[in-house]
């Protein structure tokens, strides 16, 4: 091959030099050899850009074949490091943005996969909850139809049946109430304003209730005090914080609510006389369906706590429960004092211990 190449080179500058004898003179001469050098210096152009084209198409394929053992590497959830990130270099920062897309994309995946195992357990208790009432209701609607009973048997079990389809009802409402509130669907819109309405809307729900009972509700602190929160939904906490005091309180005893300013919070009390809570069951009471000991024969699901917490939560604050010396309960709201934003920008050291 390289004698072939030789040959032609020889023809070539033959030929050349025979052009430029046909043209005669130094300066036709000088012209055509010019030219020749301007064409050779092409063709080397041409020749080096051809095998920088050529160098550059395997480099590409090359980081194209990196970049797809990088993404065939998270589809099978490893983390393959094909290009430094150590250096400012352009592929690492595509290595590290990938990433952190897979980290957000595994973060949605971990969050959806939680959603439905509660989903599926929110599931199985609420049919938990639900097969108890129904249960009984069969039961004693099969004893209405013994056609011997008493008038005040029927009337007996006409009331047991009716309790436990209010304990249907309560539980479907609450349940409705908490995935609503879970999922999103009811957002929350808390805004500056004064408690004491809320708690006495609250107060004025419970009156009849607590009559019965025997309860009188006290209000104590100060009654001026504003917070963040929303209006309707906070009601619903006082609400069901008071409907615990009188079911699982003395009858004949009073209730105290109090309110209390701090710093970041406002701070208020639910107070009953009753028998306490034991000290195991606290990190409890909070959870879905949980029913401590003393709950006893008392009507109810155990979401009332969940709920009350769940809500509090949604608006920055926190609730918590303590049993005081002197024998009573106490339940505890905070509701912040100003917005979030706010409340971001104020020291972690001045935060309650259960936020920090």
């Amino acid at each position: 091959m390289s004698s072939g190449v030789g040959l032609a080179t020889e023809d070539f500058w033959g030929r050349m030099n025979i052009l430029c004898g046909q043209a005669g003179g130094r300066g036709a001469q000088f012209s055509v050899w010019l030219l020749a050098a301007v064409l050779l210096l092409l063709c080397i152009c041409l020749a080096a850009a051809l095998w920088r084209c050529h160098r550059l198409t395997q480099r590409v394929r090359l980081v194209m074949e990196q970049v797809n053992d990088v993404i065939e590497g998270l589809i099978h959830h490893k983390k393959p490091t094909e290009f430094s990130e150590a250096g400012d270099t352009l592929l690492g920062k595509f290595q590290h943005g990938i990433f952190q897309l897979y980290g957000i994309l595994c973060s949605y995946e971990e969050r959806e996969r939680r959603q439905k195992e509660e989903l599926g357990s929110a599931i199985s208790d609420l049919v938990h909850q639900m097969n108890t009432p129904i249960a009984n209701i069969r039961l004693y609607s099969g004893f209405l139809e013994d056609t011997e009973l008493s008038a005040g048997e029927r009337q007996a079990f006409a009331k047991s049946i009716a309790r436990q389809a209010e304990k249907l009802a309560w539980l479907g409402e609450s349940f409705g109430k908490l995935s609503r509130l879970e999922t999103g669907i009811i957002k929350l819109q808390p805004v500056k304003q004064p408690v004491l309405p809320a708690l006495l809307g609250a107060i004025d729900q419970i009156t009849l209730k607590a009559k019965e009972n025997g309860n009188d509700i006290r209000l104590s602190g100060n009654q001026k005090l504003t917070a963040v929160f929303d209006r309707k939904w906070t009601e619903e906490v006082f609400y069901n914080l008071l409907d615990n005091a009188v079911k699982y309180g003395n009858r004949d005893s009073a209730i105290t609510t109090c309110l209390m300013e701090g710093e970041i919070y406002v701070r208020i009390d639910v107070v009953n006389e009753g028998p306490q809570i034991p000290e195991k069951e606290y990190p409890k009471i909070f959870r879905r369906f949980y029913r401590g000991e003393a709950a006893g024969q008392q009507a109810g699901v155990g979401l009332g706590l969940y709920l009350a917490r769940e809500i509090v939560r949604e608006q920055g604050g926190y609730i918590k429960a303590a049993g005081r010396p002197d024998g009573r309960t106490v339940f505890s709201v905070y509701l912040p004092c100003c917005d979030a934003g706010s409340l971001e920008r104020l020291p972690v050291s001045i935060l309650p211990e259960s936020e920090n």
